[in-house]
């Protein structure tokens, strides 16, 4: 049976720098998503990229074939996950707030549909940890995103080496 996930999360920082680094996915992802064990990168293109992740959770092992839709003009991409114990559409949007544009609200929502006897058995332990990990990697990356837009402001400087993070979606 589907379950729906709701987040919002104000980020300190312009809606186009979050864009692009909330999306600028990588194998070095795994460092700070921690469920995340492996990301590979299948193609690229401005507006897809298609990754095959493997997760841990509950000590389980899990591979999903992952394809992100970009639509930066509007500022929003969606991540649509095909796995064996599992299939989820995560939607993300980013909306400026404040006058000068340096404060933005993240909308998030997903919905999961579990598959396999096991996991949908414990499909209501599964979703508060799925909103648990979800909510936390959004607080981490909100932060390391703040810390970085923070840098690259005073330092006035448009191509820094960034910090490598996760984007676990």
């Amino acid at each position: 049976m589907p379950f729906e996930i709701r987040l919002e999360y104000t980020i300190h920082a312009d809606k186009e720098f979050i864009f692009d680094w909330w999306t600028d996915l990588s194998p070095d992802d795994t460092r700070l998503a921690k469920p995340l064990e492996s990301r590979k990168i299948i193609s690229r293109s401005p507006t897809d990229i298609v990754l095959e992740d493997e997760e841990v959770i509950f000590g389980r092992k899990m591979a999903y074939n992952v394809r992100v839709t970009l639509n930066k003009p509007l500022f929003s991409w969606v991540a649509e996950y095909d796995g064996k114990d599992a299939k989820a559409r995560s939607e993300y949007r980013l909306v400026s707030e404040g006058p000068n544009g340096n404060t933005t609200r993240l909308l998030y929502h997903s919905t999961v549909l579990t598959k396999g006897f096991l996991t949908n058995l414990f499909s209501p332990i599964v979703r508060y940890f799925v909103k648990r990990v979800f909510r936390r990697e959004i607080e981490e990356f909100s932060m390391a995103i703040e810390k970085e837009y923070g840098t690259n402001r005073h330092s006035n400087c448009q191509n820094t080496t960034r910090e490598r993070r996760s984007t676990s979606f």
